[in-house]
Parts: structure tokens; C-alpha cells; sequence
């Protein structure tokens, strides 16, 4: 996406994808870390002007009145962090935020601190964060760029180096894939971005596989930086352009949760899924219920894997780690492998001591019933 000339500009469906996304996340992350813990923080590092040219919020605007609800629920304290490189956008972000804040009683006010910073968001959020004492408590750091290979690997491991801290990073391969090749400042861009030269070797792959392969090749670096778990949004819009939102944690629970807020993701948006171990590819359209195809071919392949089958926890727990479904998602599709006479299980009712088997395959035909058959 090319980067807007205007201090406010119109959304497009992406964003609005991304917003619906994140406001789902944000509602189920802070209640579960106040519970825990008495402070808690938010940043961005492309905060934007808070606000767009049809009126629609931005994502500093989702985040706090997220935030600013769920301290209703929780004496707890919160603090925002908020880095825009361009001072026309500044000045609208602030706008914005005291309008909101402006709705919000003074309580509330005094425990969601906002901090707003004008200039270029690396290392000056990472500063900030430190000097706030921010990294060693529950953060979510919200990378939303334009899409470029902007955000250094080295704010990725440093951020990746606390446990508590969580990132989701806009990421487009489009600049890569078409720029860089015959341009060595371009791959110097994208040495920076992966934290080695091993991307490079996108263009000796065919076109078909070239943004597949720089994605995965991006979620290992997150994977490197120390987020263990990570989750791929990928979004295409009317002129055909492919968008990733990466999502990365070291928690399992926090992968959980945002697994069920990406399959709430209004579908109008026209956000779609494909999960990388469904060897057909096939994408998943956001619907109330999902086609769960690809999810009862990757259970096939692992329940294949192991000569005693597998049990319901293991299916559940292989799920969220390794593919875009979810746990939730297991049984249904267990029942319907039955169904087909794919696996059989024991005992028949489904539940998480259930082990699951792959069906005998049916003998082979004698070669006088082969005659039989064909005479």
C-alpha cells in the first residue's frame, strides 16, 4: 500500500478487517491480564491520525475505548503508547484521543495514561518502552505500517526477549518480491527486516510461491526473535493485492484467543485464510460455519502418524499450535472423518478421552473376485 500524501485519508476494507480484528483481540486480552496483573500496556508504532476521512475511528480510538471499558470491570491501571512520524497526524491524533478521553469519566482518565510522541517509531518507541518500565509487564505492541519492509529485526528480538510481550506486524511482500531483486538497497532493507539474507532466496522461486515463501520466511524471524507462536492474516483487496498481519506470542492461550477473534472477523471485509499445512491450499472464507476440509485432512495425516492413534487433547492441542483453526473445531471434525469411514473411535462417544484411530483399509480383492468382476 502506497503511503497516503493526506493527514487523514479513507480506509479501505484491509483496515477495517485489521480494526475488527484487533478490537475482538484487545476485548478478551485486557480483561485476562488485569485479572492478573495491575498494570498493563498498549503501543503503536504507525499510531496514524487516530481518525479517517469518512469518520471512522482509528486504531489508537478502538484500543482505548476497549480499554477504558474494561477498566470499568477492573481497578487496574493502563498505559498507552503512541509514536506518529508525520506532525500533521500528530497534531489530528491528539485531537482525537481528548475527544475520547473527553467521554470517559476522570477516573478512568487517570488509570489509562496516554502517551502520545511525534517521530520515526524506531528506537524511539523502544526507548520509550523502556523507560517506562513497560517490557517487563504484559504489552501488546501493534506494528501496523504500510506494509513495507520498515520494521527492523532487532526491535523484533528485543521486544521477543520479554515473555509478556505480545506484536502483531503488518507485512507486505509485494515491494520484495518486485523491487529488491535488481536493487541493493531495497535488500539491504529486507537483510534488516528478516535479520539475515536467507529471504533473498525468494527470487529464485517461482512466481507462484514467492509470497508464501517470504511470509513463512517472516514468521520464522518472528518465531527467532522469541515468539514461539505465530498466526498469519492474509488479506486481498480489489486490485488483487496480498496483505499479512503476523501475529506473534509466547503464550498458547493468547494464540487461543486470537484464533476466536479471527473467525469472528466480519466477513464483508473480505479477509480470508489458508492454512500452510493443508497440502491443497484451500482457502477458507469467513463464514458461521467454516469449512473444516483442510482440517480433517491435516488430522488425517497425524493421526497416520502415530500406530496407537491420538488422543482428543493431543488433536486439540496440535490444532492450535499448528494450524489456523481451532481446539473448538476438533470434535466436529473428528465426527465427520467417522462419517466418512476415514477413522473410527473409542469409545464411540467423542469427548477428550476419546483416542482416535485411522479405519482399516479394506482388503484387497482375491483374484477370483477380481474374475468374478470382471467376466
Amino acid at each position: 500500500m502506497a503511503v497516503p500524501k493526506e493527514a487523514v485519508w479513507k480506509r479501505d476494507p484491509h483496515t477495517a478487517a485489521k480494526h475488527d480484528l484487533l478490537k475482538r483481540y484487545l476485548e478478551a486480552w485486557a480483561p485476562i491480564l488485569l485479572s492478573r496483573h495491575d498494570v498493563i500496556s498498549y503501543a503503536e508504532g504507525f499510531a496514524g491520525a487516530g481518525v479517517y476521512k469518512h469518520g471512522e475511528p482509528g486504531s489508537p480510538v478502538i484500543a482505548y475505548e476497549v480499554f477504558a471499558e474494561t477498566l470499568h470491570r477492573f481497578p487496574k491501571r493502563m498505559r498507552v503508547f503512541l509514536m506518529e512520524e508525520d506532525a500533521r497526524r500528530v497534531e489530528e491524533l491528539q485531537r482525537q484521543m481528548e475527544l475520547v478521553r473527553s467521554r470517559q469519566p476522570d477516573d478512568i482518565v487517570k488509570r489509562l495514561a496516554v502517551d502520545i510522541r511525534h517521530g520515526d517509531f524506531h528506537p524511539a518507541l523502544l526507548q520509550k518502552l523502556r523507560g517506562a518500565d513497560a517490557l517487563r509487564k504484559p504489552l501488546f505492541v501493534l506494528l501496523d505500517s504500510f506494509g513495507g519492509p520498515d520494521i527492523p529485526s532487532s526491535l523484533l528480538q528485543e521486544l521477543g526477549r520479554h515473555p509478556s510481550t505480545e506484536v502483531m506486524v503488518t507485512f507486505e511482500p509485494s515491494f520484495l518480491t518486485r523491487f529488491a531483486e535488481n536493487h541493493e538497497g531495497h535488500r539491504q532493507l529486507g537483510d534488516a527486516a528478516f535479520g539475515s539474507q536467507e529471504w533473498r532466496a525468494v527470487f529464485q522461486q517461482p512466481s507462484s510461491h514467492k509470497f508464501t515463501f517470504l511470509r513463512e520466511q517472516y514468521r520464522a524471524t518472528l518465531r527467532q526473535a522469541g515468539f514461539t507462536h505465530t498466526l498469519y492474516f492474509e488479506m486481498i483487496d480489489e486490485g488483487n493485492r496480498k496483505l499479512y498481519l503476523i501475529f506473534g506470542t509466547q503464550h498458547e492461550l493468547g494464540l487461543e484467543k486470537m484464533k476466536d477473534a479471527m473467525w469472528k472477523v466480519d466477513p464483508s471485509y473480505g479477509v480470508r485464510y489458508r492454512d500452510p499445512r493443508d497440502t491443497q491450499q484451500q482457502m477458507l472464507d469467513l463464514v458461521f460455519d467454516p469449512d473444516t476440509a483442510p482440517l480433517r485432512r491435516i488430522l488425517h495425516d497425524f493421526i497416520s502418524e502415530a500406530a496407537d492413534g491420538r488422543i482428543i487433547p493431543e488433536l486439540k492441542r496440535y490444532t492450535l499450535l499448528e494450524t489456523v483453526y481451532r481446539p473448538a473445531q476438533v470434535i466436529d471434525a473428528v465426527r465427520q472423518l467417522r462419517e466418512a469411514g476415514s477413522v473410527t473411535t473409542e469409545p464411540r462417544a467423542i469427548n477428550n478421552k476419546t483416542r482416535v484411530h485411522l479405519a482399516a483399509a479394506p482388503p484387497a480383492p482375491s483374484p477370483s473376485a477380481e474374475q468374478d468382476v470382471l467376466w
